[in-house]
């Protein structure tokens, strides 16, 4: 584990929320010099009340779902900022009372003694695009819970789901409400479908959005990306995005382990007690990572015969998720080099 290194002589600890903020700031021997809560996130206000201390101070808070707008309006205003990673942050403060007051005030001891393990905070540039690339992602995992709606339904009824005809929704939803006899399992269906084609319109107008927007984005890096077999525009846009820079991985170990492709080991004693930390990281380099493994091994020369072997030895879905880590690799080493993939490379490697 990685921890921030502070240089400032106030530290300020910031636990945040949606409409209030508690404040504490320290100095290096642990006085606390200010201590209280900020109703609104008033952030002139904060900026009033820390005036003293703006010289030289840095700025810690917790990777909540709202530090966005912190961490820009104290760029904006010069002061540094550290985003502190929950999940590490939770193993490492504890204790029997928590309120938004003690909470704040560990933060500033904790970024005064070098005990903050840091979250990457991402560029304000790029998160527009990589918003919608999440709500496309959204609609689709939400149209396909709707589809397997659909098919248990059918099969509720002792009925055979209805096969796809491609994306002719039209012919679809005829085979699907011919099924059924009775006219209010009909019209359950019928919402469905009209559900369903209304997340096929909008996942269009965004996929329309995102190729314009595919232009605008590093040309070398994108093409790079776009020559790994099962990956197209919006998966390489979504892996691009979401790892933002492939430089900010010292390794390719902790690329992997960012995509949630590499499980931590809990171990005691010298022995190994299991697997942990599976859902650490990021779930979308997961998901496209996942994706692209299943549409690789459909029909490549070379990945097809590899991913059956792998099948073969390893099962169906521990397979799919080796191939995924193997491509993962190759992509950050493909990024780091400038170079086109290499399948002959991949599958060289031993199963």
């Amino acid at each position: 584990m990685k921890y921030y290194t502070t240089k400032t002589k106030f530290n300020c600890g910031i636990d945040l929320h949606s409409k209030q903020m508690y404040v504490c700031i320290m100095d290096r021997e642990g006085r606390i010099l200010l201590h209280r809560n900020i109703r609104g996130n008033d952030f002139a206000f904060f900026l009033k009340l820390v005036k003293p201390y703006l010289h030289d101070l840095t700025v810690v808070c917790e990777c909540t779902f709202n530090w966005y707008w912190l961490a820009d309006a104290c760029f904006a205003a010069g002061i540094q900022f550290v985003l502190a990673h929950a999940l590490y942050l939770k193993h490492i403060h504890g204790g029997k009372n928590k309120n938004d007051r003690i909470d704040s005030e560990k933060l500033a001891h904790l970024l005064r003694a070098n005990l903050i393990p840091p979250a990457y905070v991402y560029p304000a540039a790029r998160r527009p695009i990589r918003a919608l690339l999440r709500q496309r992602m959204s609609y689709v995992w939400q149209r396909s819970e709707l589809l397997t709606h659909l098919s248990m339904n059918q099969m509720a009824q002792g009925l055979v789901p209805a096969a796809k005809c491609g994306h002719n929704r039209e012919v679809w939803e005829e085979r699907i409400l011919e099924q059924y006899e009775n006219p209010l399992h009909r019209f359950g269906a019928s919402r469905d479908m009209e559900i369903v084609k209304a997340y096929d319109a909008q996942i269009e107008m965004l996929d329309q959005k995102l190729e314009h927007l595919a232009k605008a984005y590093d040309e070398r890096d994108y093409r790079l990306v776009l020559t790994t077999p099962g990956i197209g525009r919006v998966l390489g846009l979504t892996i691009l995005y979401e790892m933002d820079t492939v430089k900010r991985f010292p390794t390719d170990k902790d690329f992997l382990s960012y995509s949630r492709l590499v499980k931590g080991s809990v171990a005691s004693a010298g022995k190994v007690k299991g697997l942990c930390g599976g859902k650490m990281g990021n779930a979308y380099l997961r998901w496209a990572f996942g994706e692209a493994a299943v549409i690789a091994k459909r029909n490549h020369p070379l990945l097809t015969p590899y991913a059956d072997r792998l099948a073969a030895r390893r099962g169906k879905y521990k397979g799919n998720a080796i191939l995924a880590s193997k491509l993962a690799r190759a992509i950050y080493y493909m990024l780091q080099t400038g170079t086109a993939f290499d399948a002959e490379r991949v599958v060289a490697t031993s199963i």
